[in-house]
């Protein structure tokens, strides 16, 4: 099933972030991050609809926001491995998580997690707070299960998250691999592709320049020591193919010799619609390596 939640980053909602982005950095303000996410707490389907075992989890971030997440067990329940899910920056894992079903059937346990702000977690969504989500998450995966290997899968933000959550916390939480699908190199750049879509996102466009660089996916790359897949669609139209080459371009000429670069198909984050998509994943899942 194709997920193409991620449209709001050009669709309905762009003349309004574009006019927020205009007013907040005119203003200079450093709060810009929450621009990009856009949370619903409403659940358009759950697990059962797919008959997919699952548990709901609760979370309790660092600074006390309570989180909400879907376990789903692999079939068979003897997995070695478990995904951690992050998914893209609209509405919640009830739509996401239609991407990321066919791991537990092909025998890969799932922690697919909502952000603060999305689904039935508190909390408004921004940066660098939602890196606490993340860390809440994966640090309930170390607790229950310390043996199995955990690989961070990534979609459109949540692979900019990934790339951020790795890059600073994957050897303390002993990070296997981390596949990324649809990464942007940068917020800054982002915000300037969606205010050149616009003759009304012109006046915002030249003050995109403000919008912090602090977690820029592009400047933090070098850090991720673990294998890594990137894939990415030339079909993509929310975020540019572009990006993800510049993304595995970078980490391969900061030295990082276990990355590996797969050519996805379809519109934005659709890759797990396709049998070979799947099929490659699922390979660098359970040996940390590329296919040939």
């Amino acid at each position: 099933m194709a997920n193409n939640t991620d449209k709001k980053f050009t669709g309905s909602n762009l003349q309004l972030l574009i006019i927020i982005l205009f007013l907040s950095l005119m203003t200079g303000c450093a709060g810009t991050t929450s621009l990009f996410f856009y949370p619903d707490t409403q659940w358009y389907s759950t697990p059962k609809d797919v008959k997919q075992p699952f548990e709901n989890i609760v979370l309790t971030a660092v600074d006390g926001t309570r989180l909400h997440g879907w376990w789903l067990p692999a079939e068979g329940n003897n997995s070695d491995t478990v995904v951690l899910y992050l998914h893209g920056n609209a509405q919640n894992i009830s739509t996401h998580s239609h991407s990321i079903y066919w791991l537990p059937k092909s025998g890969i346990d799932v922690f697919a997690l909502d952000y603060r702000g999305y689904g039935a977690s508190q909390g408004d969504p921004a940066l660098p707070e939602i890196f606490q989500d993340i860390e809440a998450a994966t640090l309930w995966i170390r607790r229950k299960f310390p043996k199995k290997k955990l690989i961070v899968v990534g979609q459109s933000i949540g692979a900019a998250l990934a790339i951020n959550f790795v890059a600073k916390a994957g050897e303390q939480y002993a990070v296997d691999g981390i596949v990324l699908d649809a990464a942007f190199i940068s917020y800054g750049t982002i915000a300037r592709h969606v205010t050149s879509k616009s003759i009304f996102g012109w006046f915002a466009y030249p003050f995109t320049i403000l919008v912090p660089s602090t977690w820029d996916p592009k400047n933090i790359v070098s850090e991720i020591k673990v294998p890594v897949m990137i894939m990415h669609s030339k079909d993509d139209r929310v975020i540019p193919y572009d990006h993800g080459v510049e993304i595995y371009e970078q980490m391969i000429k900061r030295g990082n010799n276990r990355v590996c670069w797969l050519e996805s198909h379809g519109g934005h984050i659709a890759s797990f619609s396709f049998e070979d998509i799947r099929r490659q994943t699922l390979d660098f899942i359970l040996r940390h390596e590329c296919s040939e």
